[in-house]
């Protein structure tokens, strides 16, 4: 019993305010959209948060516009500037406020001459006359566009679960939309990763479940004050007691607080303990452990979606020689037919990719195609399967499923200026020529839902501990479940002594 309380009083008295701290990121992280306006500047983050020689996903990929002209877009959204790189001028006008709503995956120019752009928050046109972005409405379940591709003229559009055609080159153009039939190879099971993710943000459930855990963080962030409350109260009321002062709003306060931690731990701590256990299963080291696991789907829940591509797809490009559609997706490297009507089969050989999703995917040759992603920058040929790393040049060897989910080279994008390619790693930036970031992009700020995902995540430590703080989840995550359950297990023991 002195145990369980030892435990239980400081565990809680050390970590409470870093729980408070996750409970609040986490419900940020929740509702995206609500905060996706607000900002945070760099320069009171660590140092590897602020943007220098063009880091931190700050490109994707750039748009030549002419001779003299290009388009560079990501995360910091959309500039002109021409082929020196010596001059740059905001184009983002009629896209929503907020560096995290401008983020951009894809800029496309027709051969009409209409530029479209694939958003965070949507399709977006540009319209010349007005020098004005204009939102083109899709029936979309989720707003953030994947990719977009051009083939025999007409624009395809790639969500993170559908494809929409347009039926001609103009300025609005009539989508047809198509669900992919399910993989070839598809076993009816979704990934494990995938569905503790779901539970541990209470996504499963769409809305209402995100709602449930947040009224759970809520609850935690109750739990945390009013234990403070019950540790610090009774040593304050007795101070207050020898000096004569007034206690009565103090002994109330202590009394409440006793009573409904003690109430609402005993029947909702279980809860918080399933929250916590899924938690610590997304992040390294123990996401290793079930990085490659597939689990059967939950029944009434946003993972048995009839949709088996559902939040899966990530890029898509039409192979002229070969006449089929390649589709990345966050299980690997698909293709299909011209009509999206066959069912997609996965490629034998494939470049490893990071679970964190492709940025690179550019044909450079006959049969011949660059991929990037976390896990570094591969040339591939899919009628081969033969692969090699483009900065090395070795084969890579075949990965272990315990593996680290990242390589050497963290690969952020690529931008193509003819023959040469400008290629960017997350950390580094730029790797292979000098370009100077300028001032004002250098002072973007940064989205405050980005910042609770560090927060939340323990990469804000990074500058502290290096890579030790991959041990903080895990180790936070443990001591998390031993405060829970030695709460649960003192009033257990406290209720049998009492009967």
């Amino acid at each position: 019993m002195k145990k369980w309380k030892w435990i239980h009083r400081w565990f809680s008295l050390v970590l409470g305010l870093f729980l408070i701290l996750w409970a609040v990121s986490g419900m940020v992280l929740n509702h995206r959209g609500l905060v996706s306006n607000l900002e945070f500047n760099r320069n009171i983050l660590p140092p590897e948060y602020r943007y220098q020689n063009w880091n931190n996903a700050s490109i994707r990929s750039g748009l030549a516009l002419g001779a003299d002209s290009l388009l560079i877009y990501g995360n910091i959204g959309i500039w002109l500037t021409d082929s020196n790189f010596s001059a740059y001028k905001p184009l983002m006008e009629g896209l929503p406020k907020g560096v995290d709503n401008r983020r951009v995956s894809k800029l496309v120019l027709s051969p009409n001459g209409h530029l479209f752009a694939g958003t965070q928050r949507g399709l977006f046109y540009f319209e010349r006359n007005t020098n004005l972005w204009r939102k083109i409405d899709l029936p979309l379940h989720d707003e953030r566009i994947a990719d977009l591709s051009l083939k025999d003229g007409k624009l395809v559009v790639l969500s993170r679960s559908e494809v929409f055609l347009a039926d001609s080159d103009v300025a609005s153009p009539d989508f047809k939309l198509y669900i992919l039939p399910a993989a070839a190879n598809d076993d009816g099971k979704i990934s494990l990763f995938r569905t503790l993710w779901v539970i541990h943000s209470g996504e499963i459930f769409g809305l209402p479940g995100k709602l449930i855990v947040d009224f759970f963080a809520l609850l935690l962030i109750f739990f945390v004050i009013t234990g403070y409350i019950y540790f610090f109260f009774p040593r304050w009321i007795k101070s207050r007691k020898r000096k004569k002062a007034e206690v009565a709003t103090l002994v109330k306060t202590s009394r409440f607080s006793v009573e409904w931690h003690n109430k609402l731990g005993i029947w909702l701590g279980g809860f918080l303990i399933l929250t916590t256990l899924t938690g610590m299963f997304l992040r390294p080291p123990l996401l290793i452990a079930i990085g490659n696991a597939r689990v059967g789907k939950i029944p009434f829940s946003v993972l048995n979606d009839r949709n088996t591509w559902h939040d899966r797809l990530r890029a898509i490009h039409w192979n002229d020689e070969e006449n089929f559609w390649l589709i990345a997706t966050n299980d690997g490297l698909f293709y299909t037919d011209s009509s999206f009507k066959n069912r997609p089969n996965s490629f034998l050989y494939q470049p490893p990719i990071s679970v964190m999703g492709i940025n690179v995917l550019d044909q450079i040759g006959k049969g011949t195609y660059l991929i990037g992603s976390f896990s570094g920058l591969f040339l591939w040929q899919p009628a081969t399967g033969a692969v090699k790393d483009y900065i090395t040049g070795q084969v890579p060897g075949q990965r272990s499923s315990a593996g680290s989910p990242i390589g050497q080279h963290l690969i952020t994008g690529m931008i193509v200026q003819g023959k040469e390619r400008l290629i960017f790693d997350y950390n580094v930036g730029l790797m292979n020529k000098h370009i100077s970031m300028p001032e004002v992009l250098v002072n973007s700020p940064m989205p405050l839902w980005n910042v609770a995902l560090e927060i939340h995540t323990a990469r804000i430590f990074q500058n502290l501990m290096g890579l030790f703080y991959l041990l903080i989840i895990p180790l936070f995550g443990i001591s998390t479940l031993l405060i829970l359950v030695s709460g649960i297990v003192v009033w257990l023991k406290k209720g049998k002594k009492t009967r």
